[in-house]
């Protein structure tokens, strides 16, 4: 029977210097499976290329290895020998090869546990594969089935909820402070990854003014130019910028791109209100410099900073006389190392100061919260593969004509039994007879069709005329997703 494969290599397999050179973005992903449609080794193939991974699912033709194939034709794609040896790669076949997949898209093979990410990222490996036509009949369906599985892992565990990163977890904080960020003006001291990963949860939370504060007033105008125009460059709604477990550094928080720098705004005042040309009920984005945050934190709400300065940016000194003037209590998020805030700040009397070190215990509480739900998460998952794996047995041809063969006689027995009592015990023979006959003739192109399609070997296109007969002559019932 035609079976699925992977091959790939992962976090968990090769370092970042090894996967790097096997990325491959979105146009190229595209590229590869173009050029694999038109040659005859795959019958079905997809491409999963994440800053963590990079996996090739495919239905090999027979004779045909799937990884010198792929390793020569990503040769060919980056322009010189092949990007990395093939003992680090791994390889799965048949049921194993679904269940990893499973797992992916359940985020049980993640760096971080339960982020995300990734089942926006598997969802969009799929619109390509069918939108370079080489996802077919047992890709379409075991893609749907995990995405299924990863749906089912999301609201019916804990697994993904609760920040998994510093970023976050300000935000996770702001939310229990505010209980809402709807309303509320938030300043941003920093335009760093770390920063943009930050403002884009807040954004996401729903906050209505974002003032972004940066040495360079430029680089700030940048960034609120990018969080007000230019959605992240990341698959799925439900994505979100993530940094590593220790929170040192972004597993996948995009770039400013160079196209975005050009058309950003190049005002030459301090402040620049960015609003115009944003979507309607959009928040108000601001981009101002470090020698105007006093005026700023008289009108924030929450502060969150994160900048690589190597002495504290926001001082007793500078802010103490605005602040002690606030009415309203202002609650300071310290996310950057070394720290940006004067801890002395904590000490008066409106603020409420919280460093990386708050985060960090937050970050690993949800963590090990998460760690708990894996055991229930990976049960969802062995109950979906032995559901696919029944369907899965259900395509192969000889028990098929065999449950085809029994559904008949199962008729034939139920009318011969209905009409029993109209005919003698002499007629009730010709009447079984009868039945036989009428229903071998009725198998017999069915049964040659199937026969055939067995003779030829049987490729994912024979699944498929394997389940249409299934279904046309209703063999079992349906345990698709």
């Amino acid at each position: 029977m035609a079976q699925l494969s992977v091959i790939g290599v992962s976090h968990r397999t090769a370092p970042v210097e090894v996967r790097e050179r096997l990325a491959l973005p979105g146009g190229e992903v595209v590229r590869l499976l173009r050029i694999m449609h038109a040659e005859p080794a795959l019958e079905e193939a997809l491409l999963l290329s994440t800053c963590n991974r990079t996996e090739l699912y495919a239905v090999p033709r027979r004779g045909h290895e799937p990884l010198p194939y792929f390793l020569a034709h990503l040769a060919r794609l980056k322009g010189g020998p092949p990007p990395a040896d093939p003992s680090v790669f791994y390889r799965r076949d048949g049921l194993e090869a679904a269940r990893h997949l499973f797992r992916v898209a359940a985020s049980l093979d993640s760096q971080i546990v339960g982020e995300h990410q990734i089942l926006g990222q598997v969802r969009e490996a799929y619109r390509a594969a069918v939108e370079a036509r080489t996802a077919g009949f047992l890709l379409n369906r075991v893609l749907h089935w995990a995405l299924r599985v990863g749906k089912r892992v999301r609201t019916e565990t804990q697994l993904g909820r609760g920040s998994s990163s510093v970023a976050q977890a300000a935000v996770e904080l702001a939310r229990q402070i505010f209980s809402s960020l709807q309303g509320r003006t938030v300043l941003l001291v920093g335009a760093g990854a770390s920063a943009e990963c930050a403002a884009r949860a807040i954004l996401g939370a729903g906050a209505s003014r974002l003032i972004v504060a940066n040495r360079t007033v430029y680089r700030a105008q940048q960034l609120a130019w990018d969080l007000l125009h230019k959605p992240a460059d990341k698959p799925g709604a439900d994505d979100e910028c993530d940094l590593d477990e220790e929170g040192e550094g972004p597993i996948q928080c995009p770039a400013i791109p160079a196209s975005a720098q050009a058309q950003a705004p190049r005002a030459s005042a301090q402040a620049a209100i960015l609003g115009a040309g944003a979507p309607e009920a959009g928040p108000a984005t601001e981009a101002i410099g470090l020698d105007d945050i006093p005026a700023a934190m008289a009108r924030a709400d929450l502060v969150i900073s994160s900048t690589d300065s190597p002495q504290p940016v926001l001082t007793l000194d500078g802010l103490a006389p605005v602040l002690r003037q606030r009415r309203q209590p202002i609650f300071i998020v310290d996310i950057a190392v070394p720290r940006d805030v004067d801890e002395r700040l904590g000490g008066l009397e409106s603020v409420f100061l919280y460093n990386i070190d708050d985060l960090d215990r937050l970050v690993a509480r949800n963590l090990e919260s998460r760690r708990r739900e894996v055991p229930r998460a990976e049960a969802i998952v062995e109950e979906e593969i032995e559901r696919f794996d029944r369907w899965l047995s259900s395509l192969e041809v000889s028990p098929t004509i065999r449950l085809l063969s029994e559904r008949l006689a199962g008729l034939e027995q139920a009318h011969v039994a209905r009409y029993d009592r109209k005919f003698t015990a002499a007629d009730r023979e010709q009447l079984d007879q009868f039945a036989r006959t009428l229903g071998n003739q009725f198998l017999h192109k069915p049964v040659e069709f199937l026969r055939s399609l067995s003779e030829d070997g049987e490729t994912t296109k024979s699944l498929a005329a394997v389940e249409l007969v299934r279904r046309l002559f209703g063999l079992d019932e349906s345990d698709n997703p």
